[in-house]
């Protein structure tokens, strides 16, 4: 399928287009009225929509719907009529105009980001402007990615588009990364897939926030579309990659079963991210369980819960998801829980995309790409300010400034009224951690709902053990169950385990780590050069922009290191010390000084040193700005000695060329 075909006419009689109209969403409608028409009157003060939890809601009246709906109707006729071309994407100024419109001045610095994410058949902002044989025809040059989830793939595909020769190493049978890997039952993106989506292949999708299953049959769908699959090596896992100082390349240990093989390359990706481990605590007496026990993240879906007793441990953004359906066959469901975590109100978190919804999508020109823009906008921005400490509030663990504190009240005021007949659930559900402690959790009322039901219970004291017939308390409380299962995240913090990465000098990285991650723009590390990490250290989002946003991002930069030692002829670069040094400083104290380094909460975003290794503290406008393009005095470059050695790319790395 072509994903952002440009709908060339509206071919639609007035009946239909009104009635379709009737559910499209004011602000989108309004902002592709107006680059249809070129007529940004109809951006009128008074339509403005409000800025609420980092989405843009309409507050208009029912006659001032009616008015905007009809000026929109007659616009697109005249559209129609006048058999008018459609307009490419909008210039900076309309676009400007229109964002200023939509979230304020505010939103000036995000525009060049925003920019890039408004795609058309004919515009890909971040497609590479070069090719390999254009500038180096004559270099054997080949990049080695590791992982074929959804930052992989964009890895992948930008490579292609600059003819640079790869491979993806994947060690599933099949690309998708941990949409594969989770099938638990309400397994679902966090972030509206309108956005949470490339932006070089929108696709309209039949729910708002999708669940796993659709996430995954998109990835094969992009990998189909742009002939990735061939590129990619299933069921190959990558366990040692050693950096070869003479030819200045990697050499990687690829297994495959029982066979180990080796390969060469000159780049290595590394796109296996942050949530591909699953974190099993170590409690006392795991083993003597007679009962089933899983993690969340290895469903075991032979398993038939009706009935049953089931103890689960933790309540992250999974756990809450899978938690309600669990309960729904369960004979009983007891909660662990230390702490827990803040909802962020999101009442079509389980709605299906109307059929009338997706005809404007299909039918209308340019409103899905100006649908994405009314979710980027806002989201670029996001709730960052929200979580910024203020040392002079002064910051508490119930808030860290005033909005924070602002914000909280809100959240509050939303989720008492799920609980005012059971107030015996305010110490449950309302946190004793400022919002953005910890990771925030989509909700529509149903999480609530669920720790209502007769079924349910849940226990906030420290489990003690796990015994042969279920889990004890540390408040002495003993309960059996047939089944535990785990819902406690993953090892986020160990980056690119388990893989042995050998660099300069015989450098070993997780030894240079020594359990704190840390990586220049969360890419590069001295010592390692040529070798790139994608979603890692200090990249993590948990308040504004996508985790796919910045996969894009740095899939870009990635791309754009490959030009400079393609145009220089150097062989590798390496990142200063000074230069990583400076970045990770600046880096631990704007997160000292967010609601996740401030809070004494536990946290998945904390290493076991208790340093915030996970989380990106400033910008998404920032992350665009140093990622657009490398910046060579950043780097060493690194050459073999004398220059005098070819890369040699034999083996099956050569396959992909």
């Amino acid at each position: 399928m072509n994903f952002n075909a440009t709908i060339k006419t509206l071919d639609v009689d007035d009946d239909t287009l009104r009635s379709h109209l009737q559910s499209a969403e004011i602000p989108t409608l309004l902002m592709t009225v107006a680059h249809l028409s070129q007529d940004m009157s109809v951006l009128k003060d008074a339509w403005r929509p409000v800025f609420e939890f980092g989405v843009v809601v309409n507050r208009m009246s029912e006659s001032e719907e009616r008015e905007a709906r009809e000026l929109c109707l007659r616009k697109l006729a005249e559209f129609r009529d006048r058999k008018m071309q459609v307009p490419s994407k909008p210039t900076f100024d309309q676009l400007h105009q229109m964002a200023t419109w939509l979230i304020g001045p505010q939103i000036e610095p995000f525009l060049p980001l925003v920019s890039e994410e408004l795609v058309t058949n004919d515009q890909d902002l971040r497609q590479p402007r070069w090719t390999r044989q254009q500038i180096a025809p004559d270099r054997n040059f080949h990049v080695a990615i590791v992982g074929a989830g959804e930052s992989g793939l964009v890895a992948a595909l930008r490579l292609k588009q600059a003819g640079v020769p790869f491979v993806i190493y994947e060690k599933n049978h099949e690309v998708g990364g941990t949409w594969l890997e989770n099938t638990y039952p309400g397994c679902r993106v966090d972030i509206n897939s309108f956005f949470y989506s490339y932006s070089f292949a929108r696709k309209i999708w039949s729910d708002y926030f999708s669940t796993s299953q659709d996430v995954l049959g998109y990835l094969k769908e992009v990998a189909r579309e742009y002939g990735l699959y061939e590129h990619i090596r299933f069921n190959t896992e990558v366990a040692a990659m050693h950096w070869d100082e003479s030819r200045c390349a990697w050499d990687l240990t690829l297994r495959t079963g029982a066979t180990e093989h080796t390969s060469r390359s000159n780049i290595v990706v590394s796109a296996v991210g942050q949530l591909n481990r699953p974190s099993v605590p170590d409690i006392p007496g795991q083993k003597d369980f007679e009962g089933v026990s899983f993690h969340s993240a290895r469903w075991n879906h032979a398993i038939d819960l009706t009935g049953k007793r089931v103890g689960i441990i933790g309540t992250g953004a999974s756990a809450t998801q899978f938690i309600p359906q669990v309960a729904r066959k369960a004979a009983q469901v007891t909660v662990f829980a230390r702490t827990t975590n803040w909802l962020l109100p999101t009442p079509d978190l389980h709605e299906k995309v109307s059929d009338s919804t997706q005809w404007l999508h299909a039918n209308v020109p340019h409103y899905s790409m100006w649908y994405r823009a009314s979710l980027a906008l806002p989201q670029s921005i996001g709730i960052l300010d929200a979580v910024m400490v203020d040392p002079n509030f002064p910051p508490t663990e119930t808030a860290v400034s005033a909005q924070n504190d602002q914000l909280r009240d809100l959240i509050t005021k939303w989720m008492e009224p799920q609980f005012a007949d059971r107030p015996d659930l305010r110490d449950v559900v309302i946190p004793d951690s400022p919002i953005g402690g910890k990771r925030i959790v989509r909700d529509n009322g149903t999480w609530i709902a669920t720790l209502k039901r007769d079924n349910v219970r849940m226990e906030r004291s420290k489990i003690d053990a796990i015994t042969e017939r279920g889990i004890t308390c540390a408040n002495g409380a003993d309960y059996e169950f047939d089944v535990i299962i785990y819902g406690t995240g993953f090892e986020a913090s160990k980056f690119l385990m388990p893989m042995k990465v050998t660099g300069r000098d015989g450098m070993d990285l997780h030894a240079t780590w020594d359990g704190d991650a840390r990586a220049y723009m969360g890419m590069t590390v001295p010592g390692f050069p040529n070798l790139f990490c994608m979603y890692g250290p200090n990249t993590n989002l948990v308040t504004n922009a996508t985790i796919i946003m910045f996969s894009e991002l740095t899939a870009k930069y990635i791309v754009d290191a490959a030009r400079l030692l393609l145009e220089t002829g150097h062989d590798a670069i390496d990142v200063r010390d000074d230069v990583f040094e400076r970045f990770n400083e600046r880096v631990d104290e704007a997160n000292a000084l967010r609601a996740w380094g401030f809070s004494r909460v536990n946290s998945w975003y904390k290493n076991s040193k208790g340093r915030v290794a996970q989380n990106f503290p400033f910008t998404a406008a920032e992350f665009w700005r140093r990622t657009h393009e490398v910046v060579a005095t950043d780097y060493h470059f690194v050459d073999a000695k004398a220059h005098q050695v070819a890369v040699d790319l034999d083996l099956e790395a050569n396959e992909a060329a």
